[in-house]
């Protein structure tokens, strides 16, 4: 398939990037999904299991380790596997890591927890689907998954190709309507439930094509918490917390050094103290949706 050909060359060249984007010293966005992560695992004993597919150079997979975690890191890309197993020497860490796809990979046993950070938008809907079931398959009762993902409401705001391509689709007024969900609950139990009561962001249409911004992929998806909600929930899990990642204080388009370097400040002083501030997600260009695997 195109899209993931694309995924794969793209992340086989730029392991050394992930690393560097890993480590930012002001913010970086992988260390604020690996956050949301860590809210799900505390929920776990020590000694448990984590499966983390689409792994990069390994970052979540050690941090996890070093909590009491039986972690092992999945990646498609032997360039990424790679740098995670050097990273995980350095680190002395007992973490694992192999080299796959995780539609080959055949678990010898079941994870109390399944992450996937910056995975899903690499796949296919179909795949998306497939990926859901293998979750529900292999993890334990009352297992979690945590799973990131871009976030189709920022769209509204970043009045780029992206709010253009929302325009020419239609879908304005949903995300819109979803928005207004976010910003208007007043506590995590309130805007879990109008989430899943909400359904005008299940049929949004997904383009095939997007802009390109940064990663030379051309198909990216692009998911609203409700619609990925409903999608998860499909699988047998209850979602239990939606976490903002990315907060946008000023507009994506001012990037001066001056500004880029204040974004990131607040941007990690929001991560840092509140991502469970679920009002934050219509600034925020991706989240990180946790769910519980139903009895």
């Amino acid at each position: 398939m195109k899209q993931q050909e694309q995924t794969k060359k793209f992340f086989k060249g730029h392991a050394a990037d992930w690393q560097n984007k890993a480590t930012d010293e002001i913010y970086s966005v992988i260390n604020d999904r690996h956050r949301a992560v860590h809210h799900t695992l505390s929920t776990f004993a020590n000694g448990s299991r984590l499966l983390d597919v689409g792994c990069g150079t390994g970052q979540l997979a050690i941090e996890a380790s070093s909590k009491g975690f039986n972690s092992l890191g999945l990646d498609f890309a032997e360039e990424m596997i790679s740098q995670a197993e050097v990273n995980a020497v350095n680190q002395k860490s007992n973490a694992k890591f192999k080299t796959g796809s995780i539609f080959d990979f055949v678990p010898k046993e079941k994870y109390h927890v399944i992450s996937a950070m910056g995975f899903i938008e690499y796949i296919s809907l179909e795949q998306l689907d497939n990926f859901l079931s293998f979750c529900n398959s292999n993890t334990t009762d009352r297992g979690a998954i945590s799973i990131g993902s871009r976030n189709r409401l920022f769209n509204l705001i970043t009045f780029n190709e992206y709010t253009e391509l929302e325009k020419k689709l239609g879908t304005i007024d949903q995300l819109f309507e979803e928005a207004s969900i976010c910003v208007s609950s007043k506590s995590n139990e309130e805007f879990i439930t109008a989430m899943r009561e909400y359904m005008g962001s299940t049929l949004l249409t997904q383009n095939d094509s997007h802009p390109i911004t940064g990663i030379e992929v051309g198909t990216r998806y692009q998911f609203t918490p409700s619609d990925l909600m409903h999608k998860i929930e499909k699988h047998g899990f209850k979602v239990t917390n939606i976490y903002p990642v990315h907060y946008h204080a000023f507009h994506p388009v001012i990037n001066s050094d001056n500004f880029l370097t204040h974004r990131k400040k607040i941007s990690e002083m929001v991560s840092e103290n509140f991502q469970s501030e679920f009002r934050c997600l219509p600034n925020a260009s991706s989240f990180v949706m946790e769910a519980v695997k139903s009895a």
